[in-house]
């Protein structure tokens, strides 16, 4: 099978070079102008080098030659059979209306995080198309000043989401074979949105940790620093009524750090919050502004998608509503602006509940 990555960042090439180093040929599609330069010189080189230090790599270093490296979009899309979109959310409607022309039958798109962003690339691509949605990545790291890629954490389990649900069996069996962490399922779409850790801890982290990354000049470490005891309980508070949620799609309750232990250790015996610590030992730097993907995709595209859910089976808001308000505060803008909402993926406002299970499992 051949893959193209949509999304040149951190995650996009990290996930790119595991492929590669698995044997399958790899496209990249270069969607935005961040990180240009870097993607000028992969393109003139026709490769980029890649330092494994996560659990699985031990230190190894090894170049990755794409089989393609392209700002043309009609070549990168042709070209696969899995097309994994590793953009930011915010750019979702933006990236299938790019790619929608170039969409043929039988291509498998994968969301990286989704968000239920399906539904979006839904609306536009006119395909019989598989979707896939992950509520975060399989492995962890950073470009490291433009000359390599560094990958410093790998999640040993990843759990995937399938729309039509039915074809859940055959995606796993693609991406399985891809990433030896991903054998595991979620029951739709909305499942895998409510455990993304990214909608949870980045919000509420910038939130309580605001003067600090403003005082500190770059030095802040948002998951060795910011998450105090009381801050903990922000959190457990979120994790109660978002179980609520869960529970009225049909689905088991999971809190962040139980779901955190999941993800990101082998032994499952360990408690939660001990692994949740050594995570935090072992992760990168926070955010050196306010300014930030942080808040300006996980507020509108998580939080805000999140509360429309919960409003809609009755649940009570005021923890996420909470955060969304004192985050536009922060940054003096609307997060909820242009949010995603369950009413605006489904074009309109008079949403149901039936409504929502019938076309996640569908």
């Amino acid at each position: 099978m051949r893959f193209t990555i949509v999304g040149c960042g951190n995650s996009g090439l990290i996930h790119a070079a595991k492929l590669y180093e698995k044997g399958y040929e790899v496209a990249l599609l270069k969607t935005s102008n961040t990180n240009g330069r870097l993607f000028d010189i992969i393109q003139a080189e026709n490769s980029f080098r890649v330092r494994d230090d996560s659990s699985q790599g031990n230190g190894r270093e090894f170049v990755v030659r794409p089989a393609l490296v392209t700002r043309n979009v009609r070549r990168a899309i042709e070209f696969a059979d899995v097309i994994f979109v590793m953009t930011i959310t915010t750019q979702h409607e933006f990236v299938a209306q790019l790619i929608a022309p170039y969409v043929r039958d039988g291509q498998l798109i994968v969301l990286v995080p989704g968000n239920m962003g399906s539904l979006i690339f839904k609306k536009y691509i006119r395909k019989e198309v598989t979707y896939c949605e992950w509520e975060t990545s399989a492995y962890n790291g950073r470009i490291v000043d433009s000359s390599f890629v560094r990958i410093s954490f790998y999640n040993p389990r990843n759990a995937i989401s399938v729309l039509p649900v039915a074809r859940t069996p055959e995606v796993l069996a693609i991406l399985s074979k891809c990433f030896d962490n991903t054998k595991y399922t979620r029951r739709h779409i909305l499942e895998s949105a409510c455990h993304n850790p990214n909608t949870i801890v980045h919000p509420i982290g910038i939130l309580f940790s605001a003067s600090r990354i403003e005082y500190c000049d770059g030095e802040f470490w948002m998951y060795r620093e910011a998450f105090t005891p009381s801050i903990i309980n922000v959190i457990k508070a979120f994790d109660r009524e978002k179980n609520k949620v869960l529970e009225a799609f049909g689905c088991e309750p999971l809190d962040y750090f139980e779901a955190a232990k999941w993800r990101n250790e082998e032994d499952l015996s360990l408690d939660a919050m001990t692994v949740f610590r050594s995570f935090a030992d072992s992760s990168n730097k926070g955010p050196s502004v306010i300014d930030h993907r942080y808040l300006n995709e996980d507020v509108p595209m998580g939080l805000c998608l999140y509360a429309s859910i919960a409003r809609l089976v009755g649940v009570d808001t005021s923890v996420p509503d909470g955060i969304i308000a004192l985050t536009s505060a922060l940054l003096n803008k609307d997060l909820r602006a242009g949010g995603r909402t369950i009413q605006q993926l489904l074009g309109h406002d008079d949403v149901s509940v039936e409504e929502v299970m019938r076309v996640i499992s569908a």
